[in-house]
């Protein structure tokens, strides 16, 4: 989106007097914008940095049923979630694909196979026997003919399953724009410095533009607060009516946050040695992680799971997070021994968990989500996890419509989030169309990976990706040779996902900042000079949008640095 068609939106969003206001810009919060938007409800939404900034982009990127929750009774969760999985799976098809996991059971593991058999068994009951397939039971000869750099002593077996895996921060694009297309008022970097909530009916939210460091009002009758672990940061810019407190305590029971970092890495596929994806219990304290495939030559290692106490915006991987990581995926696959030279890249999440009783171990708290209100017509969203983001918008929005129908805001037409796909997914075969668009990218010169990556990251809507390219050549080009990331993907982004700088491009449209190692400041360039031309950037401002852009991983960086240069054991 230009910067044209981005003050169009500032200014709808000053000029309308909306009904509801959602503030954060991750995956809740834009699925809460969509939400109300299809509902007929005047909806505005603001982000304060770039959608998908926080946690919605630094996940482990799985669309499941959470298959560990079982372990604590969590079924209402897991039935939740599995539905989810489907309904993604169906109004995403492009971004969400099914995925095959193994789950190797070890002589001195905690989970046996008596255990894991009958949780499978309850995991597809729960899915009402709808997965993608019902889950097998292996001996260990087949789960080493599928897997053969897995880990021979004490295996005893294992099982196979399906869950999926998803593109998290395309995800966010994707349900922001269909909140726009819906008729919702959208804007990133734009930030709420402070909420007058003192006269309902209707609050006023002061909106900072962080572009230009000028100043907006938008009235809304009801606020959603979906901005996770910043939750209470922005409650507490919430002036309540006089004896009712701040927005944090202002009414009903108090939010609180207790966020959860989630450290995952990059390698190379080729260095783990693995096909598929794995579920296994880290050898170090028996938690449940993941390996999993991404793209065709890349490896997710993840998750860590360790209460956070310092500023959300400052979450970092650490060294011992990555040292963590590492010790697990050398046990589980012995001949890879990956050491810190062979991390491409490092990312660290937030989960903005409900805060659980002081004695709880992070792994075990639960991810249910929960909505308060306080002060009155203010909602705040606190838990969940990307699986059921649709579901806890709908719930969300549920709320907010029974607060407004007593002053006469109804909604025009019911819930369907469920059924009406996400821009980009209104097609019936995925094979048919990535023949198509591979017929397409071959008219100029494009290679299959390439096709195959606009098919997936873009669905029908590769086709105006390739239009740029048809209308100029040069947008054909690779931002880095061994990758299939185009030059267009960058036009693309500006013109029509709101990328505003190198940074979102690199890390949050693409990815590519993420998918290599060394070419992190090539990739920044190069993107670089394709939004100077779109934008009519100066020199200085686009060697500054390069500085920041690298500036952007440095401090998981470091780890991984820190890491190489103090040995995993410290020494």
């Amino acid at each position: 989106m230009t910067a044209r068609r981005r003050n169009e939106q500032l200014r709808k969003l000053e000029e309308t007097a909306f009904d509801i206001l959602v503030v954060g810009g991750g995956i809740s919060g834009v699925a809460v914008a969509r939400d109300a938007a299809r509902r007929g409800f005047r909806t505005a939404l603001v982000e304060a940095a770039d959608f998908a900034w926080g946690t919605s982009s630094r996940s482990s990127r799985l669309v499941h049923g959470g298959l560990r929750y079982l372990e604590h009774f969590e079924f209402d969760l897991v039935f939740e979630a599995s539905q989810e999985r489907r309904t993604l799976l169906r109004i995403a098809r492009h971004l969400v694909r099914p995925l095959e996991f193994l789950f190797p059971i070890f002589r001195d593991g905690r989970i046996g196979r008596g255990k894991l058999g009958a949780g499978l068994w309850l995991y597809d009951a729960l899915s009402l026997f709808r997965n993608i397939e019902r889950h097998q039971m292996l001996d260990a000869g087949a789960m080493l003919a599928r897997e053969p750099g897995l880990r021979v002593e004490g295996l005893l077996g294992g099982a196979r399953y399906f869950d999926a895996q998803v593109d998290d921060a395309k995800l966010v694009i994707a349900t922001m724009l269909a909140a726009l297309e819906a008729g919702a008022a959208v804007a990133n970097r734009a930030e709420v410095v402070r909420v007058d909530a003192s006269d309902w009916p209707g609050h006023r939210a002061t909106v900072r533009d962080v572009e230009s460091g000028t100043e907006i009002e938008i009235d809304a009758l009801a606020i959603v607060n979906a901005t996770g672990a910043w939750a209470e940061q922005l409650l507490d810019r919430v002036a309540a009516a006089p004896g009712r407190g701040t927005g944090r305590t202002g009414a009903g029971p108090e939010v609180r946050i207790r966020p959860s970092r989630g450290t995952h890495i990059h390698v190379a596929r080729e260095r783990v040695g693995h096909t598929g994806a794995f579920i296994f219990e880290a050898p170090q304290d028996g938690r449940v992680m993941f390996v999993l495939p991404w793209r065709e030559d890349l490896t997710i290692i993840g998750t860590t799971d360790e209460f956070f106490e310092g500023e959300p915006h400052q979450v970092a991987a650490t060294s011992e997070d990555i040292a963590y990581l590492l010790g697990a995926t050398n046990h589980l696959l012995p001949g890879s021994k990956l050491g810190p030279d062979d991390i491409i890249s490092a990312w660290a999440g937030l989960r903005p968990l409900v805060a659980p009783p002081s004695d709880a171990d992070e792994g075990a708290v639960s991810r249910e989500f929960e909505v308060h209100e306080g002060p009155r017509g203010v909602f705040t969203l606190s838990g969940g996890k990307l699986t059921s983001h649709r579901h806890m918008a709908e719930e969300t929005v549920d709320r907010v419509q029974d607060f407004l129908a007593p002053a006469g805001v109804k909604a025009v037409r019911r819930a369907d989030t469920d059924r009406v796909p996400l821009p980009g997914a209104a097609f019936r075969d995925l094979d048919a169309l990535r023949g198509g668009i591979r017929s397409r990218a071959a008219e100029h010169g494009l290679p299959t990976a390439t096709a195959d990556r606009l098919t997936r990251a873009y669905g029908t809507r590769a086709d105006r990706v390739l239009d740029l390219v048809r209308r100029d050549e040069r947008l054909g080009e690779h931002i880095l040779p061994a990758k299939p990331h185009i030059l267009a993907e960058v036009v693309y982004g500006v013109r029509n996902e709101m990328a505003a700088h190198v940074e979102d491009v690199l890390f949050r449209r693409t990815r590519i900042g993420l998918e290599t190692r060394r070419g992190t400041a090539t990739a920044a360039a190069r993107v670089a000079d394709a939004m100077a031309a779109e934008l009519g950037w100066t020199p200085d401002r686009r060697a500054e949008e390069v500085e920041r852009a690298i500036a952007f991983r440095a401090a998981d960086d470091a780890a991984i640095h820190d890491l190489a240069t103090r040995g995993p054991d410290g020494g």
